[in-house]
């Protein structure tokens, strides 16, 4: 028989000591394991992005196959806009017919400007496969939050219908090339056509992307080689500036601040500027700043690419490419003067003009026809 003092020795409890030692391990194997579920999510929702890439690309391969050319790049519409020439709608409402988008496709009105009230149906519509996961603030901004001047008609330049319509945004968008520049320039209010861009030569035009404003990019025009040129990208919207996120990434807008990227500005811009650089206007058309034209995304290094061949690539952002620190740029004859704070303008063009600085890799494989020789392990 055991005595009373047995007993009670063989039913006591941890001592505090013990307790803590014990909390201590656990809290140890918490934040061993953490990192991997983190990781494992991220891996996740980057293989998801991967697939809507691959996606929409099949949607542009589907649409050239019908047309004999991917969807045009942004254009312009008369009026509309109190009033003026305006960007049209974007490839992506081309492309609804081919991303089981038919209801929508067949909802919007072509013959009027994106932004009209008429068209009020679709701009809210969520499409899921424009958003990355990672883009955690994309899927949420479709809300009353920030009222959009719808307009009414041709000629209240928005007036008539401020209603806080609701707008649905993109993480995607279309590569227009290093020169964010137009083929033709926006007529005034009394014009009844597009004119001629004087800055728009034969370089400019083998440097362009695929959706650059009013192109009609076919597969035998990238001779570049399909596999070395980018089609589509990601755009963040979650990292964009404050000022931003109530304005661009509209997934029916063609202007580059809403569904293209240029690559004048690097890649994780928002990375590399402060947020006073991110959103001063730089001159570009239809999206004057990296905040708002550059491409990136969440993931870890880098952002996901889909490449004119149908395939999807992971680019890192320490891929080689001009690097700004200043939004000091115009547009010029021979491409884009660029001015460095306390430096001389330095012209950035083709490879194939002497005496200016070449494009770097990332610029080289967002052109179509710049004639440059880029090898994978390069990117």
């Amino acid at each position: 028989m055991k005595s009373p003092l047995s007993r009670t020795r063989s039913t006591r409890g941890f001592t505090l000591i013990e307790l803590l030692v014990v909390i201590a391990i656990i809290a140890v194997l918490i934040g061993l394991l953490l990192p991997a579920v983190q990781s494992a999510r991220e891996a996740a929702r980057r293989a998801q992005c991967v697939n809507n890439l691959k996606q929409l690309g099949l949607a542009c391969f589907n649409y050239e196959d019908s047309n004999q050319s991917f969807p045009r790049g942004t254009y312009y519409m008369y009026g509309c806009a109190a009033p003026r020439w305006k960007q049209g709608s974007s490839f992506f409402v081309a492309l609804l017919n081919y991303m089981e988008g038919t209801n929508a496709a067949n909802a919007f009105n072509y013959s009027h400007h994106p932004f009209m009230a008429v068209n009020s149906t679709v701009l809210g519509l969520g499409l899921s496969s424009l958003w990355c996961p990672s883009d955690g603030l994309v899927s949420t901004s479709i809300s009353t939050n920030n009222p959009r001047a719808l307009l009414g008609s041709c000629t209240d330049g928005g007036t008539a219908s401020p209603q806080p319509w609701k707008i649905s945004r993109t993480s995607y968008a279309g590569n227009a090339g290093p020169y964010p520049a137009f083929t033709t320039t926006s007529p005034n209010a009394a014009s009844t056509g597009n004119t001629p861009d004087p800055n728009f030569n034969t370089e400019l035009s083998q440097s362009m992307g695929v959706f650059n404003f009013y192109s009609n990019t076919k597969i035998g025009s990238i001779t570049d080689g399909t596999s070395n040129t980018l089609l589509l990208g990601e755009k963040n919207f979650t990292k964009m500036g404050p000022n931003y996120q109530g304005v661009w990434f509209e997934w029916y807008s063609g202007a580059y601040s809403d569904t293209g990227f240029t690559t004048l500005f690097p890649l994780n811009s928002w990375k590399l500027m402060p947020a006073a650089v991110l959103e001063t206007d730089s001159g570009v058309p239809g999206g004057g700043n990296a905040s708002s034209a550059a491409a990136g995304s969440n993931h870890p290094g880098g952002a996901n690419f889909a490449f004119a061949d149908g395939s999807v690539k992971f680019l890192k952002d320490t891929i080689g490419s001009w690097q700004r620190d200043s939004a000091s740029f115009t547009l010029s004859p021979s491409g884009v003067v660029y001015n460095p704070p306390g430096t001389a303008a330095t012209i950035y063009t083709n490879n194939n003009a002497p005496g200016v600085n070449p494009f770097s890799t990332y610029q080289q494989i967002s052109t179509i026809a710049g004639g440059e020789v880029v090898s994978s392990d390069q990117y």
